[in-house]
């Protein structure tokens, strides 16, 4: 999900300067953004974003939850070991 996020921004960026730059270059008024409000809604969305991302990401709060985790976790190293044998 990081990984994404940061080409997510590394498209955004550059993308915002070009079109603002190609407005100015035919003569038309740039993006009506000004700094602070980029940066408020960049802050807005990332906050969203992780509120979003911490209430979808499993947390294992109680010891049953983190005893079922643990067995899930083991039951997937398994089929993966099954995996490789049957593969390899």
């Amino acid at each position: 999900m990081k990984d994404r996020s940061i080409a997510l921004i590394r498209l955004i960026v550059p993308l915002y300067s070009f079109v603002n730059l190609t407005l100015l270059a035919f003569g038309y008024t740039p993006l009506p953004f000004e700094t602070n409000q980029i940066e408020t809604a960049l802050t807005a969305l990332l906050g969203a974003g992780s509120l979003i991302y911490a209430w979808w990401k499993n947390n294992n709060m109680t010891e049953a939850a983190q005893r079922a985790q643990v067995t899930l976790q083991e039951g997937k190293r398994q089929v993966r070991r099954n995996g490789q044998e049957k593969s390899g």
